[in-house]
């Protein structure tokens, strides 16, 4: 007895040990585990790019101020040019969201422009009548501690101050592809521009309802009632393709849209699928590929919809085969998604949704390289029940006023609404 004693004491801090040894290699597990989580987290905000949502410039013919705001720290850099005077500011790849930038009327500066380098790379490019100086450089964290203010104050100079800080620019510069958007000094506030587009219209129907229900009246009665609501909203202009039933091609929609300076262009349909059962809203982005076989076979049924005129899709190879206009539609396609997954929240809570609502598909009236572009199903004429919502003028109502909620949301900064 005695004995047996004796060995189970001498196992007791074994076992301990054991045990101690087990929990520290779950925890060393555990941690690495979760470093590999965090690194691939921040490897992913990483890859995509930074958004700049907000620039204004400020100032007189002594001094100027360049305020940029970014949806988080960027890595800048900031330099001087000659021939012509120009301010360059380099920053990490980033998508611009600002519309028309305005310049103050009375000062040294004559334009700016923003675009993509090649590489990881955006730019900045500020043109001046005159020679001028850095005198300061400021990247700072906003209250909400997410956003952050790119401030560079810039005041004249003479000759020698300006030709000595152009000689410390860097020497080796990536070739600036910064001509996508240009800023000018109006006089008046501009306005932001969204056109609706009301699917189909004059010879071509759309889908017919069960209960005899016309696509074409569906989507015109949803657009103007959409229209009115927005109009109400300050520096914003409203556009129909077209405000009563007449056809226009696929083309013609795209044409309109880029001949307004669109700012967003809002598709709006309610076509029919072979599968009755599908019901509620859906929203689409552009894709070569489409996301599903659904989503492919609704885009073929809309892209054939000009057939009805005998008309054909031009060729759309040579027109994205252009490196600017490519790395405009990739910016591009960056704010039609955020725009898409907006829209698709605010109908979450009182419009039924299609499982997963936000698709993607190649929709030929979503290809205008340079405007945010989504086409929204309000729902399926094939479905019994989503025919019957959309002749209710109350589910109008509601579906129309979570849209607007979205599009002020997306435009919510350069509207001074958020």
């Amino acid at each position: 007895m005695p004995m047996s004693l004796q060995i189970q004491n001498h196992d007791l801090p074994d076992r301990l040990a054991s045990s101690v040894l087990a929990a520290l290699w779950v925890g060393i597990v555990t941690l690495i585990a979760c470093a590999h989580v965090t690194a691939a987290k921040a490897a992913e905000e990483a890859s995509e790019p930074a958004v700049a949502f907000a620039a204004r410039m400020v100032g007189d013919q002594n001094r100027s101020r360049l305020i940029m705001d970014f949806d988080r720290a960027v890595e800048e850099t900031s330099y001087l040019l000659a021939d012509p005077a120009r301010l360059v500011v380099d920053v990490s790849r980033t998508v611009f969201s600002l519309g028309k930038v305005q310049l103050p009327p009375k000062s040294f500066v004559q334009t700016l422009r923003y675009g993509g380098l090649s590489g990881e790379k955006s730019r900045v490019v500020v043109t001046l009548d005159g020679p001028v100086r850095i005198e300061r450089t400021v990247l700072t964290a906003l209250p909400n501690r997410k956003h952050h203010r790119l401030i560079i104050d810039l005041v004249t100079a003479d000759e020698k101050t300006f030709l000595a800080a152009v000689e410390k620019a860097p020497k080796v510069r990536p070739k600036s592809r910064a001509s996508i958007r240009r800023a000018q000094k109006p006089k008046q506030q501009e306005k932001l521009t969204i056109v609706l587009d009301p699917g189909h219209g004059g010879r071509d129907g759309g889908a017919v309802g069960q209960r005899k229900t016309i696509e074409k009246d569906i989507v015109l009665k949803f657009a103007k009632r959409l229209k009115a609501k927005l109009e109400t909203v300050p520096n914003l202009e409203v556009l129909l393709t077209r405000d009563r039933d007449r056809f226009l091609s696929l083309t013609q929609r795209i044409e309109f849209a880029r001949s307004n300076n669109a700012d967003l262009l809002l598709s709006i349909h309610a076509d029919s699928l072979r599968q009755r059962y599908i019901r509620g809203a859906t929203v689409y982005t552009l894709s070569d590929r489409g996301s599903d076989e659904v989503s492919r076979s609704l885009a073929e049924g809309q892209n054939r919809a000009d057939l009805v005129a005998g008309l054909q899709l031009p060729d759309q190879k040579p027109i994205v085969t252009d490196i600017l206009i490519d790395l405009t539609r990739r910016e591009t396609e960056v704010f039609s998604r955020k725009f898409a997954s907006l829209l698709v929240q605010r109908f979450s809570d009182e419009i039924r949704l299609l499982k997963n609502p936000h698709r993607s598909a190649d929709f030929f009236v979503l290809k205008a390289p340079e405007i945010p572009s989504v086409l929204l199903e309000l729902g399926y004429l094939s479905n019994a029940k989503d025919e019957k919502l959309m002749q209710d003028p109350k589910w109008h109502e509601k579906a129309a006023n979570r849209t607007r909620d979205a599009i002020l949301g997306f435009f919510g900064p350069r509207l001074g609404s958020q």
